[in-house]
């Protein structure tokens, strides 16, 4: 009976040692609690000590978790409305205080959405759309991600980070807004239209010019050309009709009957005119008599 007695009594206190010890893995984090209340927190793995029955253990896992928010819609600087499709990266910190608060992964994600929609309401409000959108984005996602996990703190968790999946237009706007991206194209259409006209006006001016200044070189060389040749024609007409002076009388006369009565019949009498400055024409040489 003594021999049974013990071997019942070894069997619980060997029961009770092995529910007086727990392990935390590299990837857990756990809360200890005595009688409902918290009294340790563990966040580095390892054994650990517990009351068997009286201590309960909450593990908490270390892993990043992804928080999917729904689409907010803002207002920019600039007056434009914009609707944020957001997503963010968190993981337990302290997870003393994620127990006290919020205790449950999905419930601290309904949490979230005041830090998240906060941290983004109030940088869309201090950047314009182009800067939102453009050129100041990665300046904005910093900025959010600093706001958003200064406010997540007090529920023990730490958002590693914010980002935008979408950043859309509301469907009442997008034509208003593509309409005054039509107008503003066309404006720079018209515009490059008229710079490049009056740029096609100007080489047509310059074009002009050039082939008239061309035109009046050219005319002036021809003149120049004509004249050494009227000239030169004078100089040889001159030293042909130096030893005959009626030959350059006749030639003045054939060149008033071919300007003046071009084709008209004359009557001359013999020795008038220009006949008289063919006397002696055809007759044949006298022959020296011997």
């Amino acid at each position: 009976m003594k021999k049974q007695i013990l071997v019942i009594a070894v069997i619980a206190v060997l029961f009770s040692l092995s529910g007086s010890f727990y392990i935390i893995r590299a990837d857990e984090q756990a809360v200890v609690l005595r009688l409902g209340k918290v009294t340790a927190a563990r966040t580095k793995p390892g054994l650990y000590f517990k009351i068997p029955f009286i201590d309960q253990i909450t593990v908490y896992s270390k892993k990043i978790v992804e928080y999917d928010a729904d689409p907010v819609a803002v207002v920019t600087s600039d007056k434009k409305n914009l609707v944020f499709d957001t997503i963010a990266l968190f993981r337990i910190q302290d997870p003393e205080t994620f127990y006290r608060r919020v205790r449950t992964v999905g419930a601290v994600q309904q949490r979230l959405d005041d830090s998240v929609y906060s941290a983004v309401r109030i940088i869309s409000g201090r950047l314009t759309l182009d800067e939102l959108v453009k050129d100041k984005r990665q300046q904005a996602l910093e900025q959010s991600t600093a706001i958003a996990r200064a406010q997540s703190r007090e529920y023990g968790v730490e958002i590693l980070s914010v980002a935008y999946k979408r950043v859309f237009l509301p469907q009442d706007n997008e034509q208003a807004v593509y309409r005054s991206m039509q107008a503003e194209r066309n404006r720079v259409a018209g515009q490059l239209r008229a710079e490049g006209q009056a740029e096609a006006i100007t080489r047509r001016s310059i074009a002009d010019r050039k082939e008239t200044e061309m035109i009046a070189r050219a005319r002036r060389t021809a003149e120049e050309i004509k004249g050494e040749g009227d000239r030169t024609a004078q100089d040889t007409l001159a030293r042909a009709t130096a030893d005959a002076k009626d030959l350059y009388i006749f030639i003045k006369t054939m060149d008033f009957y071919q300007t003046a009565l071009p084709g008209t019949p004359i009557l001359l009498r013999p020795g008038e005119g220009i006949l008289k400055y063919l006397k002696g024409v055809g007759t044949p040489p006298a022959r020296n008599e011997r």
